[in-house]
């Protein structure tokens, strides 16, 4: 079934909230890869990874203007000077938005090493997220009986690196690498997000490639149309209304797809080619795929993990409420990477490295929808999860979740600091722009009544200023011409027009 949805987000805020997750009714994710398949072990991953001693690099620090905290961003050693361009261009545009970046080559070191690093950052520099770019450090955890059903498991576990003044046990098998248990203040510090292509091709060109996605949809031009996708299957179709309404907290116009009979993969993919900034997918998965259930439950197909490079849909994100369809340690990867490093839209996904996902999915949405980035409202959905200490089964369903893409990223759009003058149009306006789009000068014409100071502006799509000047008119045709030197990157801009007691605001692109 299909609802189209279009919500008073304050007046369902206000009654949803006292909704929360009935843990004991919702059915559990199942591990759903082929016959006799089943997760990667930190033995395995440890193999392929061993520890080394730890490197850390500054390599650049970027002051922003106050209006924004502090991150600081990871990258691989080994792959840093091929990408130091696309490292350079993020900073940047953090900075614009008025962060200050931290920016670290790392090599090497455990888990331990990186949590007390950022430990550090956190005391000296306030750090409010980071991002991990490459083969960062992962955190692992255990348990005896995932869910008292499914028999032990251990797996990646994000938590680990967020929650910086919480104590992280080592009791069932001493030694062994891997936590089992977590106590004292729970809630976490700071967000984290990574940026891991490995087993996908060629790291170096898909992190390009992803920066360059990273960068066009930072400067408006990889935004998709602001709706969303809902598609539940089966076991999930009585919660199905309830999620979709939590996903229209940020996006109003939200699709929900649900019918026992038709939520199958040949459906997902048509659905999949509508262009749609969001995706939320319900279904029992594995790493390298979805699997759909039809025929009463007795029959299944998929949509594999590797269809998400092929198809290429023209999405920008997605959470994934399916089965460790976030282990980023495979050998193979996961679809939670491969929907990211796609060729042309993808850029963050949320979802869990083993079996469990998010739930409460409204105070993920909620904070999104107020224009904060993926990293805080994960962040802040993670401080609800904890906030009353953890039970077996919130530990079970939500300890595996993780952010893989840029965690500062803000899915309504970083175009919200200046906003072109609605009460002017160019016809009445105290100005013209002589060429727009412009190339190396700026030119327009003011028709003064009187001897009037004129202040000129040019913003950027986050409000820095980047050309600021100031003259004194004599009434009648005057002609302006700024040389912009170097100071506007090709992208969208807005000149600012102060005329005595008028302002207008036009939208520029520099080519």
């Amino acid at each position: 079934m299909e609802k189209k949805m279009k919500k008073i987000i304050l007046l369902f805020f206000c009654t949803t909230l006292a909704i929360a997750a009935d843990y004991n009714k919702i059915p559990l994710l199942k591990w759903a890869g082929p016959p006799g398949s089943e997760p990667e072990t930190y033995e395995e991953w440890i193999t392929a990874h061993p520890m080394r001693e730890p490197s850390y690099i500054r390599d650049r620090v970027v002051y922003g203007d106050g209006r924004a905290g502090t991150v600081a961003l990871f990258t691989e050693q080994n792959i840093a000077q091929s990408i130091a361009e696309e490292i350079t261009q993020l900073t940047n545009n953090l900075a614009s938005e008025g962060y200050t970046v931290l920016s670290y080559q790392i090599d090497g070191g455990s888990p331990e090493d990186l949590r007390n690093f950022l430990q550090g950052l956190y005391a000296s520099d306030s750090i409010e997220g980071a991002l991990f770019i490459g083969d960062i450090p992962v955190a692992w955890f255990e348990i005896a009986d995932d869910f008292n059903q499914y028999g032990y498991t251990d797996f990646p576990c994000e938590l680990f690196f967020m929650d910086l003044d919480g104590t992280w046990l080592d009791t069932m098998n001493t030694g062994n690498g891997k936590y089992d248990g977590h106590q004292g203040e729970l809630s976490p510090e700071i967000y984290i997000g990574r940026l891991y292509p490995a087993n996908l091709g060629d790291d170096t060109l898909l992190l390009q490639n992803y920066f360059k996605k990273d960068n066009a949809f930072r400067h408006d031009t990889l935004l998709l149309t602001q709706r969303a996708l809902v598609f539940v299957d089966d076991d999930w179709i009585p919660w199905a209304n309830q999620w979709a309404d939590d996903v229209a907290l940020l996006y109003p116009d939200t699709m929900n797809y649900w019918d026992a009979e038709t939520t199958r993969a040949s459906v997902y993919r048509t659905k999949l080619d509508t262009t749609q900034a969001w995706v939320s997918v319900f279904a029992h998965s594995w790493p390298g795929g979805h699997q759909f259930a039809y025929n009463s439950g007795s029959s299944h197909d998929y949509y594999y993990a590797s269809e998400y490079t092929a198809q290429n849909p023209p999405t920008n994100f997605y959470n994934f409420f399916a089965c460790s369809f976030s282990r980023y340690t495979e050998s193979s990867n996961c679809g939670g990477s491969r929907a990211i490093f796609n060729q042309d839209y993808g850029l963050c996904s949320i979802g869990s490295t083993k079996t469990g996902s998010m739930l409460d999915f409204e105070y993920f949405y909620n904070w999104l929808g107020s224009g904060t980035n993926l990293g805080k409202a994960f962040k802040e959905w993670f401080t609800h999860i904890v906030q009353d200490g953890v039970t077996f089964d919130e530990l079970c369903w939500h300890y595996g979740m993780t952010l893989l893409g840029d965690c500062f990223l803000i899915p309504k759009g970083h175009n919200t600091a200046v906003k072109e003058s609605e009460s002017e149009n160019p016809a009445s306006a105290p100005f013209t722009l002589l060429k727009n789009p412009i190339p190396d000068l700026i030119q327009l014409n003011l028709r003064i009544d009187n001897i009037t100071e004129v202040k000129i502006t040019v913003f950027d799509c986050t409000g820095r200023a980047h050309i600021f000047s100031t003259y004194t008119l004599n009434a009648g045709e005057n002609r302006i011409s700024i040389k912009e030197s170097g100071k506007l990157p090709a992208g969208i801009y807005f000149l600012k027009v102060d005329i005595g007691n008028r302002t207008a605001t036009r939208k520029i692109v520099k080519l």
